[in-house]
């Protein structure tokens, strides 16, 4: 772990200015870190210590991190206790950026910044998450298979995030992005059940359609 260096923020997180848009905003802090991160050859631990930040300490201690948020707690504070927390815990690169978005007022923006910053570098890196529903866990070599699919498909190393529901009966749920391929057992009893509605629909318009014009 690199020590601190709290009165040192990095050139790039530095010069971002103000924008009005949060997502441009998150954005280009994100990407500010990483580039910052990568300089340094950090990134991945960076990256970690972020997302660690954001789901264990954030979303475990939400009286901390109303704290943080709220404009009542002078920024000097803040920048106090984010030392103290921090200081000796995280990459230095990761409090650098902490410390820059307390200055700008800008904390609450963590959860999403992490979130950012774990699409950039997966888009350099040319990874793509791929999460997973299954009715029943996948074995070792079950998992393996759907890895070099999902590879094949994608062009990119999939990062599997796995979970199991039994309420799919069986079979499994894949989405990439904002696609989904549902290939559950629920999915084809629902198809079979609306073929056989739309089925049953078309022949009772049929035979509406005999009767009004009798032969």
């Amino acid at each position: 772990m690199i020590a601190s260096a709290p009165d040192a923020p990095t050139d790039q997180i530095r010069e971002i200015p103000f924008v009005d848009e949060n997502v441009e905003l998150v954005r280009r802090y994100a990407e500010a870190l990483v580039s910052a991160a990568s300089g340094e050859n950090r990134a991945e631990e960076a990256l970690g210590e972020l997302e660690a930040i954001t789901t264990e300490v954030l979303g475990q201690h939400p009286a901390f991190r109303q704290v943080l948020a709220s404009a009542q707690v002078p920024v000097a504070e803040k920048d106090r206790i984010l030392q103290q927390v921090f200081g000796d815990k995280v990459e230095s690169v990761v409090l650098r950026f902490l410390r820059v978005l307390n200055r700008r007022g800008r904390l609450d923006l963590v959860p999403a910044l992490a979130r950012e910053c774990r699409q950039i570098w997966d888009r350099r890196h040319k990874r793509v998450v791929v999460k997973v529903r299954t009715a029943v866990a996948l074995d070792a070599a079950q998992e393996e298979a759907l890895r070099q699919r999902m590879a094949a498909m994608t062009g990119a190393t999939p990062i599997l995030q796995i979970t199991t529901d039994p309420g799919l009966i069986g079979g499994l749920i894949v989405q990439v992005g904002d696609q989904v391929c549902d290939a559950s057992v629920r999915n084809r009893l629902e198809q079979v059940r609306q073929r056989l509605i739309e089925g049953k629909t078309h022949e009772i318009q049929s035979r509406r359609d005999q009767f009004s014009h009798p032969a």
